[in-house]
């Protein structure tokens, strides 16, 4: 019920507490999801994208198509060709391109679930409460009219990564298959921690928890982004897709390569992640 109200609050999603599936991380549930729609369908991910998703999804059994992206997240006519019938999706912050998703695109994919029975898209919400400027873009789980949106999200990313507490949101059409599939597992997140958060979420303090910690990481990713565009390296760098989640793109003007960049900033002390890590290729 907490965390219905949660996303009802901040995400204006209405679901019934029925819906929700509380898992030890979003590991745990990318093993449920696979389960649950079958190993026998192939599933598209993001390229770049979230490595472990695609891995989880193999080690199932699962055949995993990349997805290359381009300026709006996965084209549909890319999905169209890969022949696969699940598409695991990061719509409104990319990862790790930062790109978020327009609402043409949202709502083209939502057409393409609907057109064949079997059909889903994984809406992986990952850091979503961060959004820094403007009005966030409705989650395709919001505009879903037909239960084909799987929707998922983690308070790791909101309270503390140490915090192992995600959560799956189900279409209403997959709720008796998972209650007679999957209903003899046992929940893998102790009942005292999500009484704690249940109440942490009902008093109000999540609510300022979260306005809180916006404006610490606004100004933290600001001074990072002003330190750069004061230094020397100024006109060499670019930045893209800085005003949401907790990550940016960073582009370099250089003819090192990514390996040495690597080696020079580690020497530095300074760990930095590379695009190219992210490739599903």
């Amino acid at each position: 019920r907490a965390v219905a109200s949660c996303l009802h609050q901040f995400r204006g999603i209405t679901v019934s507490p029925e819906q929700v599936v509380v898992g030890a991380g979003t590991e745990y549930l990318y093993g449920l999801i696979v389960q649950l729609l079958g190993r026998d369908l192939s599933y598209g991910v993001e390229d770049p994208g979230y490595p472990k998703a695609g891995k989880v999804y193999g080690l199932h059994g699962a055949r995993c198509v990349p997805l290359a992206l381009d300026e709006s997240g996965v084209p549909v006519e890319a999905v169209e060709r890969s022949g696969v019938q699940v598409v695991h999706l990061s719509p409104s912050h990319q990862f790790p391109s930062g790109v978020v998703m327009p609402m043409a695109r949202r709502q083209s994919l939502l057409r393409w679930a609907e057109e064949e029975p079997g059909r889903y898209l994984i809406e992986d919400d990952y850091d979503s409460e961060f959004r820094f400027t403007g009005r966030p873009i409705p989650t395709l789980q919001s505009i879903d009219l037909r239960g084909r949106v799987i929707y998922l999200n983690t308070f790791s990313q909101t309270i503390s990564p140490s915090m192992r507490l995600g959560f799956l949101v189900l279409p209403l059409r997959l709720l008796d298959r998972y209650r007679r599939e999957l209903g003899f597992y046992a929940c893998t997140v102790p009942a005292l921690e999500q009484h704690v958060l249940a109440r942490f979420i009902s008093g109000g303090h999540y609510e300022r928890h979260l306005s809180r910690m916006r404006k610490e990481y606004r100004d933290r990713r600001a001074e990072v982004v002003e330190a750069f565009r004061s230094s020397a390296l100024a006109p060499r760098v670019t930045f893209s897709e800085e005003r949401s989640g907790l990550h940016f793109l960073l582009r370099l003007d250089t003819n090192r390569s990514d390996e040495e960049l690597r080696r020079l900033t580690a020497e530095a002390g300074i760990r930095l992640s590379f695009l190219s890590e992210y490739a599903a290729v």
